[in-house]
């Protein structure tokens, strides 16, 4: 399935969709799928998670400096407090990126799944 979106919507929904993700993940003790892929993108995290005892998301991001055969993995910890202004600082606005958010919104609440995000 094909989604057309436009650029400027799409930022807007991206941005104005954070703090409602952030509330839900304070009332579930746990991340939205959404949410979670987007911390992803733009961190470049190997892993996100929620930590219920310190309430905060943590992003595990590859330290990609060292030259161990083992990946060393720095995790940083956003306080569900700051997480909204911590991800806005985050979001990109190339045409890729903005295709991306637009996948991950046509999927937010939907069961069927979009192929291609088309911007107009």
């Amino acid at each position: 399935m094909i989604s057309y979106q436009s650029k400027t919507d799409i930022q807007n929904q991206v941005l104005n969709l954070l703090p409602h993700q952030i509330e839900e993940c304070r009332e579930c003790d746990q991340l939205p799928a959404s949410l979670e892929e987007l911390i992803k993108h733009n961190y470049q995290a190997t892993f996100v998670c929620y930590d219920k005892q310190s309430n905060s998301i943590e992003v595990g991001v590859e330290n990609e400096e060292e030259n161990s055969p083992y990946p060393e993995i720095k995790v940083h910890r956003i306080p569900l407090a700051k997480a909204v202004a911590y991800i806005r600082k985050t979001f990109r606005s190339s045409d890729a990126d903005l295709k991306f958010y637009g996948k991950i919104l046509a999927g937010y609440g939907s069961s069927s799944k979009i192929e291609e995000v088309v911007l107009v």
